[in-house]
């Protein structure tokens, strides 16, 4: 990486605190956790996305985004579509690992940081796809081989990876250049196994914990 290069500071620097976020529901049924049952709340873009400026204008410094294949908002779209309506809320974005080719991921959560000027934050997700069922074993390696070549994208000029899912060589991490430069969007995870904590441990930046 070039040293000319502005280095710009990780939004949430203080990572030795709690942090306390709100939750945007993208997904059918998700209004159900906001405490209000009506079913005219049900996911849709005026909805949700009233629901995380109002999180912003009650002081909220993060939001997650779930993602699930359900009727509802896609998350990497709604989380773009929101980035010029907000200013100071990061916004949790979650990422099923394996969804998309991981270069083309790297390129595009960068894009998105860029577009939220470093506020862009990334929830790692281990699940199956639609249709889709393997080992949990498996699961956790793919999400593991995804993080991994992230992190190559976003600190190094060049790609060079071989994994049980993944395999490159020499792809330069020029269109992948995130906002924020010392090492890219924060990375969350969740989960109470042992290979999730390891995962967690091992690779990401913050545990995620529900209520």
């Amino acid at each position: 990486m070039s040293n000319s290069q502005t280095v710009v500071p990780i939004q949430s620097a203080d990572l030795d605190r709690v942090e306390v976020a709100w939750f945007a529901p993208l997904c059918s049924d998700d209004y159900r956790y906001l405490g209000v049952p009506d079913g005219q709340l049900r996911s849709n873009w005026q909805n949700t996305s009233e629901v995380l400026l109002t999180a912003e204008e009650l002081g909220f410094g993060n939001i997650l985004c779930p993602s699930s294949y359900q009727v509802g908002q896609d998350t990497l779209t709604f989380a773009s579509g929101v980035a010029p309506l907000t200013s100071q809320i990061n916004v949790l974005t979650a990422v099923r690992c394996g969804e998309m080719h991981p270069i083309m991921l790297a390129r595009t959560v960068a894009t998105m940081d860029h577009m939220m000027k470093g506020r862009l934050t990334i929830n790692i997700i281990s699940s199956d796809m639609p249709g889709e069922k393997i080992s949990s074993e498996d699961r956790y390696e793919r999400s593991k081989e995804v993080v991994e070549i992230l992190k190559q994208a976003w600190n190094q000029d060049e790609i060079n990876y071989e994994g049980r899912f993944y395999q490159f060589q020499k792809l330069t991490t020029d269109p992948a250049r995130p906002f924020q430069q010392n090492g890219g969007p924060l990375l969350y995870f969740g989960g109470y196994s042992p290979p999730a904590l390891q995962l967690c441990g091992q690779h990401c930046d913050v545990y995620l914990m529900w209520p």
